[in-house]
C-alpha cells in the first residue's frame, strides 16, 4: 500500500514537473522568438570652454546592454537596459563633467539600470491598449528623459495608452527618476528646497486625419507646476521629390502649488506662454527651414522638478531655450543627406538668434551649430561617427534688476565627437 502511494506521488510529481517544464519552455520560446538583444559601445570626446572659465574636457566610454522580450501569449513581456560609463582620459579638466567626480583629479564610474519594466498589450493597431510599469525612458510632448548623455535618464511609473481607430489616448504617472550623475536606480522628485513632489501625471490625446496630425498634452507636477502643450503638423506634397513641412505649437506653464520655489515666482504667482511656428522645404535629399518663437507673461520654466533637464517643445530648444519673457527668436536651418554620393553621410547646420527679452540691457543671444554624421556599412555595419559643434554667444551686458531663473546667458564653444558601435545579438 505504501509503495503504491509512493508510486502515485512520484507519478504526480513527475507529471507536474513535466507540465511546468513544458509551460516554461513554451513561454521562453514565445519570449525569445520575438525578442532582441542589442549591445552598444560608445566612445565620446567632449570639449567645452565657457567664457567664465569652466572647462569640460573628457573622453568617456560606455557600454549598454538592451534586451527587449517578446510577449508571452501575445499579452505580457519585459524590457531591460543597463549600462556602465567610465572615463578614458580627462586631462585633469574637471570643472564641468557629466560623470560623477569624487575629487578634482578623477571621474568615478557610472553604472545603472537605465530601463526595467513590464509591458502588456491587447488588441491590434486599429483598436488596442498597451501598458508599462517600471523604470522607462520616456519621450513625451511635455516631458523628456534626456538621452544626450553617456547613459540615458529614465523615470519610474506606470503608462497606459489606447488606440481607437486613429485616436490615441495615453496617460503616464511617474514618481521618481534617475539623474545624469548618479548610479542610483531612482530618486524621488523634489523642489529646490528639498521638499518632496509626490508625482507627475501626464495626459495626452493625438489624432491623424489625411496627413494632418495633432496632439495635446498636459503635465501636472503635484503642488509644483502645470504644463500644457498643443502641436499641429502637416506635410504638404508638392511633387514627387518636393514637399513642405508645416508645424505650429503653443505651450503654457503655471504655478500649481506651494512647492514651486524658483526665481520665476513674483507676488506668489507664475505663468508663461509661447508659440512656435516652423516651415521646412524638402527637395530630394536637401532641406531648408525657418522657425519663429515668441515667449510672453514670464520666463518659460519647463522643468517639472529640480533635476529635470526640461522639455521645451520648440524648434528653438537648442544650446539655450530662447524662452525669456518677451523674447523673440528666429531659426534658420539647412541640411543634406549624401545618399547618392556617400551613403550614410549627412550634414545639418543652423543659426538661431533671440532678442528683446524683458528687463535686460541690450539683450541678444545667438548661436551657430553643425551636426555631421556618418553611418558605416559593409564589414563596418553598426559603426557610426558623429561630430557636433555649437558656438553660443550672449550679450556682454549683465542682468539688470531681474534674476536669471533659466540659468542661461553665458558664452560657450562646444565640440563633441561620438563614436558608436551597435551589435544586434538576436
Amino acid at each position: 500500500m505504501t509503495m503504491h502511494v509512493i508510486k502515485l506521488c512520484t507519478l504526480g510529481v513527475t507529471m507536474i514537473l513535466a507540465t511546468v517544464t513544458t509551460v516554461v519552455h513554451a513561454s521562453f520560446k514565445l519570449i525569445t522568438d520575438d525578442s532582441s538583444l542589442i549591445l552598444t559601445y560608445k566612445v565620446y570626446q567632449w570639449n567645452q570652454v565657457n567664457k567664465e572659465g569652466n572647462v569640460q574636457d573628457e573622453s568617456p566610454q560606455s557600454m549598454v546592454v538592451d534586451y527587449q522580450s517578446g510577449y508571452v501569449a501575445d499579452i505580457i513581456g519585459f524590457d531591460f537596459q543597463a549600462g556602465i560609463a567610465l572615463d578614458i582620459d580627462n586631462d585633469g579638466y574637471l570643472s564641468s563633467s557629466s560623470l560623477p567626480s569624487s575629487n578634482s583629479d578623477s571621474l568615478d564610474t557610472l553604472a545603472k539600470a537605465q530601463q526595467a519594466y513590464l509591458k502588456t498589450t491587447f488588441g491590434d493597431e486599429e483598436l488596442g491598449i498597451d501598458g508599462t510599469y517600471g523604470q522607462k525612458t520616456r519621450h513625451l510632448q511635455s516631458y523628456n528623459d534626456s538621452d544626450s548623455q553617456r547613459l540615458n535618464i529614465s523615470s519610474f511609473g506606470v503608462n497606459a495608452a489606447a488606440n481607437i481607430h486613429g485616436l490615441n489616448l495615453y496617460v503616464d504617472r511617474i514618481n521618481a527618476f534617475t539623474t545624469r550623475h548618479q548610479s542610483s536606480f531612482k530618486n524621488h522628485f523634489k523642489n529646490r528646497q528639498g521638499q518632496t513632489i509626490d508625482n507627475v501625471t501626464i495626459y495626452g490625446v493625438g489624432y491623424e486625419w489625411n496627413g494632418l496630425n495633432g496632439v495635446a498634452e498636459q503635465a501636472n507636477s503635484q503642488d509644483y507646476l502645470k504644463k500644457t502643450i498643443v502641436k499641429v503638423y502637416y506635410t504638404l506634397p508638392v511633387s514627387e521629390n518636393i514637399s513642405v513641412d508645416l508645424d505650429a505649437r503653443h505651450g503654457t506653464v503655471e504655478k500649481e502649488g506651494d512647492l514651486y520655489d524658483t526665481a520665476c515666482v513674483q507676488n506668489d504667482k507664475y505663468a508663461s506662454s509661447y508659440h512656435n511656428l516652423n516651415t521646412t522645404l524638402n527637395v530630394g535629399n536637401a532641406y531648408v527651414g525657418v522657425g519663429y518663437n515668441k515667449t510672453w507673461d514670464g520666463d518659460y520654466d519647463n522643468k517639472l522638478f529640480d533635476g529635470d533637464h526640461g522639455s521645451f517643445n520648440s524648434s528653438l530648444d537648442l544650446e539655450m531655450g530662447y524662452n525669456y519673457e518677451d523674447e523673440t527668436a528666429y531659426l534658420v536651418k539647412t541640411g543634406y543627406n549624401f545618399a547618392g554620393y556617400a551613403p550614410g553621410l549627412s550634414v545639418d547646420v543652423w543659426y538661431a538668434k533671440g532678442k528683446n527679452a524683458k528687463n535686460f540691457n541690450h539683450f541678444n543671444q545667438e548661436e551657430v551649430g553643425t551636426h555631421i554624421s556618418y553611418d558605416f556599412s559593409g564589414q563596418l555595419n553598426g559603426l557610426s561617427l558623429t561630430y557636433f559643434h555649437t558656438a553660443y554667444h550672449a550679450s556682454d551686458d549683465t542682468l539688470t534688476d531681474r534674476d536669471d531663473a533659466l540659468g542661461g546667458m553665458y558664452n560657450t564653444n562646444i565640440n563633441r565627437i561620438y563614436l558608436t558601435y551597435t551589435h544586434k545579438v538576436f
